[in-house]
């Protein structure tokens, strides 16, 4: 006896395609949510007074920066930054005062460059 088997055809309505539409799309954005969700967080600052990283991650010691980059760098972690002098800054961090000193040099005639000679009495090696 021959099998009378035949395979159904398969017919897909518009209906059937935008639910699997709709559940896939929800799928993605709940894999989405799980993944933005398991990312490694940055500490809140303790203050909006304050620096958000501590100075010795953002200045490293014996660099030479032209000054705008050198503020750049400062505005762009510390909303508190007082600019004392040409060759001293003072920043706040975790509830203290930060010292940064630099030293003012000139290359190519340009005297606008500076080198970190010390960050919160960290001085250079």
């Amino acid at each position: 006896m021959a099998s009378s088997f035949r395979p159904r055809e398969l017919r897909i309505t518009p209906a059937d395609l935008l639910r699997r539409v709709i559940g896939v799309s929800f799928a993605l954005a709940m894999v989405w949510l799980l993944f933005v969700g398991d990312r490694e967080h940055h500490r809140v600052f303790s203050s909006r007074f304050e620096c958000g990283t501590h100075p010795l991650d953002i200045l490293r010691i014996g660099e030479i920066l032209d000054r705008s980059s050198l503020r750049f760098i400062i505005d762009a972690h510390c909303t508190n930054a007082r600019y004392l002098s040409d060759e001293r800054i003072e920043l706040r961090y975790a509830g203290g005062r930060v010292d940064v000193e630099t030293r003012k040099l000139s290359i190519g005639g340009d005297p606008d460059y500076y080198k970190i000679v010390s960050v919160g009495g960290w001085p250079a090696e």
